[in-house]
């Protein structure tokens, strides 16, 4: 249920606002709330390091969210909310997934495919009611990419899961949001979005915060 909210709240947010905004926040906001849990709940003590990395976050977060959108200050607002609440889902299942591999003992492949087989179960009843004319020109189209991602994004995460078993949550949840530079450039470079210098220096300073939350 955590990863279909999570799937499900980013691919709204990528809808209704700027991919540019939307991503760099959530992996900012992720991180952080992961680090406050794991701190909290989990007994983890992170140094002092992580402290002043999640207020670097917030900077970069701030300065991502006073830029210009191409939706006008609506779309950045839009952004911003959306990329939180995309962070709330990914802390909170960062720290299942965590729980469930490290603590639980669970086969990271086995937990993996089981939740990937429930996820399946759930939301292909409301994919066939909502979708069913549009499914076979979009496999018609895109069956590359479909196969790309399908290969990729569990190949990713699992080796996450795998780390998960050898590191402590507070520094696997940072470390692998490194690709948020990335992701503002291809927004900029792919989709047009405007004010790619700010965007990728907001990006630039959250993954600098992230860094500081994994020292």
């Amino acid at each position: 249920m955590l990863h279909i909210a999570y799937q499900l709240t980013l691919q709204t947010g990528y809808a209704r606002a700027d991919l540019g905004v939307v991503y760099p926040v959530a992996r900012g906001v992720g991180p952080v709330l992961s680090m406050v849990v794991a701190i909290l709940v989990l007994g983890e003590r992170p140094g002092w390091a992580a402290a002043l990395g999640a207020l670097v976050v917030v900077g970069g977060i701030v300065v991502v969210a006073t830029g210009r959108s191409a939706a006008g200050r609506h779309g950045l607002r839009a952004g911003v909310a959306w990329g939180a609440a995309t962070g709330l889902a990914i802390a909170a299942y960062t720290l299942w997934d965590s729980y469930s591999v490290a603590t639980l003992e669970l086969p990271p492949v086995l937990y993996f495919v089981t939740s990937c087989l429930w996820q399946v179960v759930l939301m292909t009843p409301t994919l066939l009611r909502r979708h069913r004319a549009s499914l076979p020109p979009v496999l018609r189209l895109h069956w590359r990419e479909i196969v790309l991602v399908a290969v990729l994004s569990p190949l990713a995460y699992i080796l996450v899961l795998e780390a998960m078993r050898t590191a402590p949550v507070s520094l696997v949840a940072p470390a692998r949001e490194s690709s948020i530079v990335v992701g503002s450039l291809l927004a900029w470079w792919l989709f047009k979005e405007p004010d790619p210098l700010r965007r990728m220096l907001g990006a630039a300073i959250v993954l600098a915060g992230i860094v500081l939350i994994a020292v």
